[in-house]
């Protein structure tokens, strides 16, 4: 009887599919974190958009003083400062996203290298079961044709006795 088929690399591949996963939930997370900052950046620009909307209807009408206009400055300054820290935390997320997304692509590679190893010594231990099972059948064919040749001689060499008798 053949032995169970055996990859010795099994944990080696085991260790290679958690990778996989562990830099794919990574890759998860990242984009996660560049869709919350596109969500802010989005927030931001309406913010800002409102501002300016109700900051032109005041100079529309003449309402404002000194004061208001340093403080519409003030404040477009820190919109402009905010949305320049949200667009650097885009194109850093950006960046992160694609490095762990290669690292993703680079762990799926190994994995599946191992998988296409294991796959083909499983293919060539099928041949050699079938193989081994064949050689085994043609044995006990062999086996019995001989007996049966044995039994027709015997049957033969007893009939040829009888009637000489």
């Amino acid at each position: 009887m053949a032995k169970k088929f055996e990859f010795r690399l099994e944990q080696v591949l085991g260790l290679r599919k958690q990778v996989e996963e562990v830099r794919v939930r990574e890759l998860s997370q990242a984009k996660g974190k560049l869709l919350e900052i596109e969500k802010n950046l989005k927030e931001h620009a309406e913010s800002e958009s409102r501002f300016l909307g109700t900051y032109g209807e005041f100079e529309k009408t003449g309402q404002f003083n000194s004061d208001q206009v340093m403080a519409y400055c003030e404040y477009q300054d820190w919109l402009l400062r905010q949305e320049k820290e949200f667009r650097r935390q885009e194109r850093e997320w950006a960046e992160e996203v694609e490095r762990r997304r290669q690292k993703a692509v680079k762990a799926s590679r190994e994995k599946k290298l191992l998988e296409n190893l294991r796959e083909k010594k499983k293919s060539v231990y099928a041949k050699e079961v079938s193989a081994e099972e064949q050689r085994f059948l043609d044995e006990i064919s062999s086996i019995a044709f001989v007996r049966r040749d044995r039994a027709q001689s015997a049957v033969n060499a007893a009939l040829e006795l009888n009637s000489g008798r």
